[in-house]
Parts: structure tokens; sequence; C-alpha cells
């Protein structure tokens, strides 16, 4: 959560993990992190927007 302190990509958190399937990290972690709180979306009313970051709450 520490790397998260400043907004970051998908692809910036999948590579800093070293995961590398896209569906696997958006529905192992990243969809649980949003769920429970601990990260946020940038863009929340544009989910699916390329420009799309995330930050610790």
């Amino acid at each position: 959560m520490d790397y998260c302190t400043i907004p970051r990509t998908r692809e910036e958190m999948q590579a800093f993990i070293g995961i590398a399937h896209r569906e696997y990290f958006r529905s192992s972690l990243l969809k649980p992190l949003l769920n429970s709180g601990r990260l946020r979306m940038t863009i929340p009313d544009k989910p699916n927007s390329r420009n799309q970051k995330y930050i610790a709450s």
C-alpha cells in the first residue's frame, strides 16, 4: 500500500508486484482492495478510463 501513496496505473502496480496476467491481477488483488476501501480510483465516474489511476485511502 505504501507504493500507492501517489496515484499509480494498473500497469505500474502489476509491474511492481510482478504479476503479468491482467485479469488475475484485477480479480484477485485490485477489486478486493477497491471494495474494502483500501484503494480508490482517481476517476471514479469512469472506471474503465485509460487514464485511470489508483491511490491508497
